[in-house]
Formats: structure tokens, sequence, C-alpha cells
């Protein structure tokens, strides 16, 4: 067991000593005073596109966000076939006077076709009523801060990029909220280190798909949503597309991109993890074997080597396990504060990762026995 915790130690370390920093949230975009000048200034030029699927708890606040954002020309909603009240709720957005937000349109989505997920479906829809030279592609439980477009205006222009993303913050509030959520980010940022995505010279493409403003004509060079319209994980896809295009892109995070989406229960979020994250592994056996040993190894070991060292009186396995977990606590700690928590919830990501690990495993389970991915009621067949 020392020589595990001793292995696991030194991997935390390299960890915190790889140039690129993966554990770092340097990279990020905050919203600019609306009323300033700059590179963002163009007006009239953005296009707001919103996918929307039983999300009538969160739409009149995600319009209300994003109407007001100068650049603005227009807001399409496609309503993805919900089963709630959204498309009642912009209908009744766009025919009131008195509640009316400028430019909002609202398409009834059409049954997606066989082959497409439901989301690009209704982007694909989306994107065909709309001509704007900028897109912004904005999940419905999405709340930008004032000035937040104007940002993302000027990032793009400024840095002469194709497309700049947001990973949105997510939301802190409940227990498994703050056990969970901060290490979700956490992981991404492993797995798509943002400062190797942001480099032109490196292999990696990522996206986060809440907030993404983006090129229409780089787009739709692509092939916009019909050449990925099976794909899962589709933010990663576009913006591996518009690099292989030729494209630049451009991933960080930011306070100015809020997600509204709530999660009370455990089992909300690991729903989450699970519809993803065996397409992830690319339904290799073969690297989910690798994933829960290197997992196993790195976060669970240096705890409970600490644990035991300290209750055996084994001074060696105490030490060694107490510096891991130390160490992985202080690659975490950024994360953690970058979500408004404390420090003390650094020390608690063992357990985040073997929860993770848990929905990983079932999601492997549940595409071998046939069950697909699931999402807001839809079922995707493997």
């Amino acid at each position: 067991m020392t020589g595990l915790a001793l292995v696991a130690a030194a991997a935390w370390l390299i960890v915190l000593l790889l140039p690129w920093r993966p554990w770092s949230t340097r990279e990020r975009i905050e919203p600019l005073d609306p009323a300033a000048k700059g590179s963002g200034d163009a007006t009239g030029s953005v296009a707001v596109l919103i996918p929307a699927r039983n999300e009538a708890a969160t739409i009149r606040q995600t319009l209300e966000s994003v109407a007001d954002q100068p650049g603005v020309v227009q807001v399409v909603v496609v309503d993805d076939q919900s089963q709630d009240e959204t498309a009642a709720i912009v209908a009744k957005i766009v025919a009131t006077p008195a509640n009316a937000l400028p430019g909002i349109r609202l398409i009834r989505g059409r049954p997606a076709p066989a082959g497409w997920s439901g989301k690009l479906w209704a982007q694909q829809q989306g994107l065909d009523a709309i001509d704007s030279p900028l897109v912004l592609l904005i999940d419905a439980d999405i709340r930008l801060a004032p000035g937040m477009l104007r940002s993302l205006m000027d990032k793009l222009e400024r840095d002469r990029l194709d497309q700049v993303s947001v990973m949105a913050r997510l939301p802190a509030s409940s227990w498994p909220e703050k056990l969970m959520l901060p290490a979700f980010v956490y992981f991404f940022k492993q797995i798509y280190p943002f400062a190797w995505v942001n480099r032109d010279d490196r292999p990696f493409a990522a996206a986060a798909g809440g907030c993404v403003l983006v090129r229409r004509a780089v787009l739709e060079r692509t092939g916009a949503f019909e050449a990925w319209k099976d794909a899962l994980i589709d933010d990663c896809e576009l913006a591996s597309r518009i690099r292989a295009a030729g494209g630049r892109i451009w991933l960080g995070l930011s306070h100015g991109v809020q997600s509204m989406r709530r999660h009370p229960d455990f089992a909300s979020i690991l729903e989450t993890v699970r519809r993803t994250a065996y397409t992830q592994l690319r339904h290799s056996p073969l690297l989910l074997m690798l994933v829960v040993a290197v997992m196993m190894v790195v976060f669970a070991v240096p705890p409970v080597a600490a644990v035991l060292g300290l209750a055996h009186l084994a001074p060696g396995l105490a030490v060694s396990g107490l510096a891991g977990w130390l160490l992985m606590a202080l690659s975490f700690l950024p994360q953690v504060r970058f979500s408004g928590l404390g420090a003390q919830w650094a020390l608690v990501l063992p357990l985040s990762a073997m929860l993770f690990l848990v929905a990983t495993v079932d999601s492997a389970v549940r595409h071998h026995f046939g069950a697909g991915a699931g999402w807001k009621g839809r079922r995707y067949e493997r």
C-alpha cells in the first residue's frame, strides 16, 4: 500500500507541475461593460439560437438575459417536442406586448428524422431560420450576465477566432451540487486541458455546448449540424470539426455564464454523467478498465492510505497517503474557489471521483446490455 500511495503522490506532484496547468482557472473571460467602446461594438450582427426541451422552469430567464445583450438582432427558440409548458411560455412572451422581448421567434420543432439526436435537429431547424454572420448557440437553462455577449464578441474579433465557447458556472447550493459539480468541471479540464485546446498546434479540440459563439460561415463550411447529426458529445464534435476545417477555437470559464439547472439529488447528476461517460471512452472495455485502475490508484489510495496509516501508527503509510491527498486537494482548490466554495471542499475530491467512476461503469454496463443513453425522456440506443 505504501508503494501505491507514493506512486499516487508522485502523480499528483507531476499534475501540479505540468506547464499547461490542467487544474488552473486562468483561461477565463468575464463580462465587459456594455457601454464601453472596443472591438466588440458591432450591433445587429448576432442571432441567438436556443434549442429547448422541457425547459419551462428556466426559459424566461434565459430569454431575458440574452434579448437585451448589445449585438443581438434575433433570438430563435426551437421547441424540441417539449412535454411541459416551454412552448406556451415562449409564445406568450412573443404575443403579449407588455411582456414582449425584442426579436424573439418561436419555432415548433418537427420530430427528429432517423439518425438525428434531438438537440442537433432542433439546432439545424433554427439555423435554417437565421442569416446573421455570428450565431450564439446557447442552452435554454443558461443565463448571461449583462455585457457577456459583448465580451464574447470582443474575444472573437480581437484574437481572430472562429469559435469562442464558455463552460458555464454550475450551481453549488445543494450538498450534491457542492460535492459533484465543481468536480465535473475539474475532470473535463483534465480530459481537455483548456491551455491545449486554445493552441492551434495541439490536437485537442473541445467546447462547452451551453454557450458557443461561432462564425456562421465557418459553421456551414463544416457541414453545420447535419455532419455530426448523431453525436452525443455534440459540443466537442463541433469544435473538432471547426478545427479540422482550419478554424480557430477558444474555450474558457466565466462567472458571466450561469447554469440555472438545479440538481437537488445525486441521481440527477449521475444521470448526466452516465449519458456520455462511456461514449467519452469510445465504448472501449480496455479503456474503461484502464480508467478504473488509474482512478483507484490516484484518487482512492491516498485517503485510504492516510486513514490506515494513522489508525495503525504506520508513519510511512500515513505520510505518503496524506501527501497524495493534500497534493490532490491543492490541484482541485482553484476550481473549488471559482465555484464559490470554501477550501475544505477540495478535500472531498476522492469521494466525488468514486461517484463519477461508478456512473462511468454503469454507463458502460447500460451500453453493453442495450439500454443506451437517455436524456430528457429520450433514449439513444447503442
